[in-house]
């Protein structure tokens, strides 16, 4: 995920739970003149210094693909207002959909840049809110006419934490940690129910999928909120590491919906795209 943050990384953005979904926002004020800080959004030069290779460029009505580092994006231009407002539908290599508004406002010495994306899931939420918040400090770097530094990690992965802690958002994806006979994969969910109905509805799910012999599950319940940490040793290829991931993580998603009371539904478009979103991790 592109983009880069601070030595002790905080969330700037705020997750704003909606009726029918959630809310991503972010406000940044520019000491740039509106303009400029519209070239940056919309000049396909530009564009491939802080996001990706736009293709066409943004034309109102029309489809676009977008390619970035570790994936891929497609939709189509909803709205574009020159040097007010750009509004755009998202769907990445996972099939997930959002709609995602950037605003240019003048300000007092500058311009204000809002950024909003919606989405009525909240998977991939905390992650994506942290990848956000590196995208528009890349954007901020090409503003200032300097060059985006790599992500870390470690950086991204506090700041996923501190999103999902900040505003009770479950992390969605699953990691290798460690190296060697020490690697092993780990996921952490959070459900609204008891541990033992966690717990339950875990077993069913792995069972189904022939999953869980070499894997360990720890439950914190705190009475309203289960909070389910995954770990299972890796010893196969990379492939087969990927493979392993995304079963887990349908595997995890089902508890999720058997827990809400809805019946889960394999979905093998999902599995595959879930196997090459890992892949390119992995």
């Amino acid at each position: 995920m592109p983009g880069q943050f601070s030595s002790a990384p905080v969330p700037e953005g705020r997750i704003e739970k909606l009726s029918d979904g959630f809310a991503l926002a972010f406000d940044r004020q520019f000491d740039y003149p509106a303009a400029h800080i519209w070239d940056i959004l919309t000049n396909p030069e530009k564009i491939s210094l802080w996001l990706g290779q736009v293709n066409p460029e943004w034309q109102l009505g029309k489809e676009y693909t977008l390619d970035m580092d570790g994936g891929t994006s497609s939709g189509t231009v909803l709205q574009l207002e020159p040097r007010s407002s750009l509004q755009i539908t998202w769907e990445d290599q996972l099939g997930s959909d959002s709609v995602l508004e950037w605003q240019v406002l003048e300000s007092s010495g500058g311009a204000l840049l809002l950024f909003r994306s919606r989405t009525d899931t909240p998977d991939f939420l905390a992650e994506g809110s942290a990848g956000w918040q590196g995208i528009l400090d890349a954007f901020a770097h090409v503003a200032a006419g300097t060059e985006p530094q790599p992500d870390s990690m470690e950086q991204w992965l506090t700041l996923r934490d501190a999103y999902a802690k900040d505003f009770d958002i479950s992390p969605t994806m699953g990691l290798v940690t460690g190296s060697g006979r020490d690697a092993e994969l780990v996921f952490e969910r959070w459900y609204r129910a008891p541990s033992e109905d966690v717990e339950a509805a875990a077993d069913a799910a792995s069972r189904r999928l022939n999953l869980g012999a070499e894997a360990r599950m720890e439950m914190a319940d705190d009475g309203d909120e289960t909070r389910l940490t995954l770990h299972q040793p890796v010893t196969g290829s990379q492939d087969q590491t990927a493979e392993l991931l995304a079963a887990w993580h349908v595997t995890l998603d089902a508890v999720r919906d058997q827990l809400d009371g809805s019946m889960p539904h394999p979905n093998s478009h999902r599995l595959a795209a879930l196997e090459q979103f890992y892949r390119s991790m992995v």
